[in-house]
Parts: C-alpha cells; structure tokens; sequence
C-alpha cells in the first residue's frame, strides 16, 4: 500500500465499523498488514492518527478530515473549521456551498441507484442556488467556485505532504513517497 494509502487508512481508522472504511482495510490486508493481527493494525491507526491530529497545524488536518474523513459529524466539523481559512471575493453564503461541494463531491451515477451516503441533497450542487439571488452572473460564481475548490485541494496536497513527512520522520512510514 503507498503511503498516502496508508494515510487515508489512518484518515479513517475511527470509522472502522462503517463498510466505506472496509476498503482501505482490505487493501492494507492484502500487503498482509505486516504480520499484524487486523484489530493491532486498527489500534495502531488509531494511535497515529490522534498523533497527526496533535502534530498538525488545524487547517491541514481540517483539509484532511474534509476530504477523506467518513464520519459525517466529524466531516462537517473539519468543513466548518476550513470556511474561515480561505480567502475568496465570493460572499460567505456561495463560500459555504463551494467548501461543503469540495469535501462532499456530487457521485456519478442516476438517483436512487447509487449511496447517498456522505452526499448533500440535489439542489445544493446547483451554482444557481448558493448565490442567495444576489444575481451574480454565471461566469464570475463558475470563477469564484473554481478558486475555491483550487485552494483547498492546495491545501489538502500540502497537508497529505505534511502528514507523510511527519509519519516518515517519526520512522512510522517508509520514505518511497515522502
């Protein structure tokens, strides 16, 4: 498993119970989780990811958690703590929708033939609807939207480069993708 797997494992090594998380234990359970029984590997998670919540700084663990985090009262908590972080002309209602779309992407697929788990209702995926009918034009929300979206996937490169590096010098990861 690469390293930034084994982090997002890390990611969601508090949600172990919940059937998303089962693929990424499969995946490390298929490298033979090092000789290690599946709940020592869970434990173990477990105690670096409350090390890389310690060692980070808020909105690099924010970013983290916002995006790859599957428990959903812990997911809004890290969206709401990255809303204040990004700088945007955009007003705080459109700022709002464009975090909550980027942590919490619409899926592919026809209604009620795929999981709505961990995805908001239709309507606030429509640009129209998070403009408040302060009639901004279509381009500058598309513009403003796409700024938004770009720095927090910034910021969630940053924090995954954050996170391997503390791993790595903490002897806790291999160096293969530090």
């Amino acid at each position: 498993m690469s390293n930034l797997g084994t982090l997002v494992r890390i990611i969601v090594a508090g949600s172990e119970g919940k059937a998303a998380s089962m693929a990424w234990v499969d995946e490390a359970e298929k490298s033979g989780f090092g000789g290690m029984s599946r709940q020592a590997l869970f434990e173990l998670d477990c105690e670096y990811r409350a090390f890389l919540h310690r060692a980070m700084t808020p909105r690099h663990w924010n970013a983290l958690v916002a995006y790859y985090g599957l428990d959903a009262r812990e997911k809004d908590q890290a969206i709401m703590g990255l809303i204040p972080v990004i700088a945007t002309h955009a007003h705080h209602h459109f700022k709002v929708h464009a975090v909550f779309t980027w942590a919490k992407p619409k899926l592919a697929g026809r209604e009620g033939k795929r999981s709505t788990v961990g995805v908001l209702r239709p309507e606030l995926y429509d640009l129209v609807t998070w403009d408040d009918g302060k009639g901004t034009p279509d381009r500058t929300m598309r513009y403003w939207r796409k700024g938004i979206h770009d720095t927090l996937s910034e910021m969630r490169a940053e924090a995954e480069n954050a996170a391997i590096s503390l791993l790595v010098d903490q002897g806790l990861l291999g160096k293969e993708a530090a």
